[in-house]
């Protein structure tokens, strides 16, 4: 359940530390500036460019860390306006000293449509309310991304799995690259061993190397960062 006490950027915030993340792994994942990634964080709309360029680095941002992109991009876009409303009631306002004489009876009628449309706008949000239930939950649960127990090892494949969290990049021999992102635990990859593949990676000792259905080791020391590192056919 979504706390009510935090906006979208602190509910990001800490989906970012539950997954043992810096702002700079962000960044090298969904190429985002890291002021951009703290602003969003903090709701800092002044600090960030025009909503529609904003919204694309939500959404590139939640895709980072395994959550619905379409719910956070809704929701950031409700925090962010009620964010300018409170900021609206703080500011300076202008009194015109000129006074304007009404007709007779102008006050009364005027009292009976703004009754009127209270009713109706109370009316249209219930009745909208009903229609359009507000999600209960916006969070992927960690335990619930992506988490393949048991993958299927065959002869001629190569298969990467992960025991921690960490951000992956493959390409193939000729550098075209193949994937690109934070892979969580128990997440795997799989290609055909009779090929060549460069692997970069950021934790080396989360990630597990299997050739066929035996398993070669983790790639590396734990908290060891590898870049191009070439896998290939025995």
């Amino acid at each position: 359940m979504r706390d009510a006490n935090k906006h979208i950027g602190q509910t990001l915030h800490a989906r970012r530390l539950a997954l043992g993340l810096s702002v700079s792994d962000i960044a090298a994942t969904t190429h985002l500036r890291e002021d951009y990634i703290l602003a969003i964080e903090r709701l800092d709309q002044e600090a960030l460019p025009t909503i529609g360029y904003v919204l694309g680095f939500v959404r590139s941002y939640a895709k980072g860390l395994g959550l619905d992109p379409k719910q956070i991009v809704a929701q950031y876009k409700e925090d962010a306006a009620l964010a300018d409303s409170l900021a609206l009631h703080g500011s300076p306002h202008f009194v015109f000293r000129r006074q304007i004489r009404l007709p007779r009876g102008f006050a009364p009628a005027l009292s009976v449509l703004a009754a009127v449309a209270l009713l109706g706008t109370w009316y249209g949000l219930n009745t909208a309310a009903v229609a359009e239930p507000t999600p209960s939950s916006i969070l992927v649960p960690l335990d619930d991304i992506e988490t393949p127990v048991s993958p299927i090892m065959e002869e001629g494949l190569f298969t990467l799995r992960m025991t921690a969290p960490s951000w992956i990049e493959i390409t193939n021999a000729n550098g075209t690259p193949i994937i690109s992102r934070i892979f969580v635990s128990g997440e795997t990859w799989q290609g055909p061993s009779d090929e060549g593949y460069m692997v970069s990676v950021r934790d080396a000792g989360a990630v597990e190397l299997f050739d066929g259905t035996q398993l070669v080791g983790p790639l590396g020391a734990k908290g060891e960062p590898l870049s191009q590192v070439l896998i290939q056919g025995r």
